[in-house]
């Protein structure tokens, strides 16, 4: 069993559960994942991040269908490489539908704005996260939408300064940091999450997104 009374499809329910406490239904859900809530037996709030069992079969349909249609339209109706460009969105799909690299993005992520000083991302427990299942640290915090005008322009500073490093400094990009995966931690720490999809940005890059920001700050919108 995953826990007293949560038991899943062929698991033997005179085992020891797994953990010591696990809600019975998800408390967040996303495209490839439902989250849960839980308690390890030492005691330690968790999340559990599990794919759904028909994710890959879903993605790989999608994609026959993508390509079908980009071949239709290929040399018609678009110049550039299509299935180019879908090659690599495709490539990040299957790179997130293993949860180990996932549970490394958040490692190299937290690592890389450290120093900050204020970005934080939830521990995983390396022990217990596998392909299709991750397990993290639970942070209390509260999105944008539930703080007051005060934290939530301290929270929207915060977020706007660490983006914009990950773009201009450290070269690794959060993919995905819409209000669901960022928030405001009761320590008042940023804390980011979901780290399916992320991006390398080159030095070249950087530099051209931090003249472009030089530029707009400065109104040369010529360059």
């Amino acid at each position: 069993p995953l826990a007293p009374g949560v038991l899943w499809a062929g698991c033997d329910p005179t085992a020891p559960p797994l953990f010591a406490k696990m809600t019975s239904t998800c408390i967040a859900s996303a495209s490839l994942g439902q989250v849960y809530r839980g308690t390890t037996h030492q005691g330690r709030e968790i999340a559990v991040k599990v794919q759904r069992p028909d994710a890959l079969r879903r993605c790989l349909l999608d994609a026959s269908v993508i390509i079908v249609a980009l071949f239709a339209i290929q040399g018609r109706y678009w110049s550039g490489d299509l299935l180019a460009i879908f090659d690599e969105v495709a490539a990040g799909v299957v790179q997130e539908l293993d949860f180990r690299n996932e549970a490394a993005n958040a490692a190299a992520f937290g690592s890389s704005l450290s120093f900050l000083g204020y970005v934080r991302v939830p521990e995983t427990l390396p022990e217990l996260t596998t392909r299709r299942a991750m397990v993290m640290e639970w942070v209390y915090g509260r999105h944008l939408s539930d703080l007051g005008p005060e934290e939530a322009m301290r929270m929207t500073y915060m977020a706007v300064e660490a983006v914009t490093a990950g773009l201009v400094l450290t070269g690794l990009v959060h993919a995905d940091p819409h209000e669901g995966n960022v928030m405001l931690a009761d320590d008042g720490s940023l804390v980011f999450l979901d780290f399916g999809l992320m991006s390398r940005v080159t030095d070249a890059v950087q530099e051209a997104f931090a003249s472009g920001i030089q530029c707009v700050l400065s109104k040369d919108y010529d360059g």
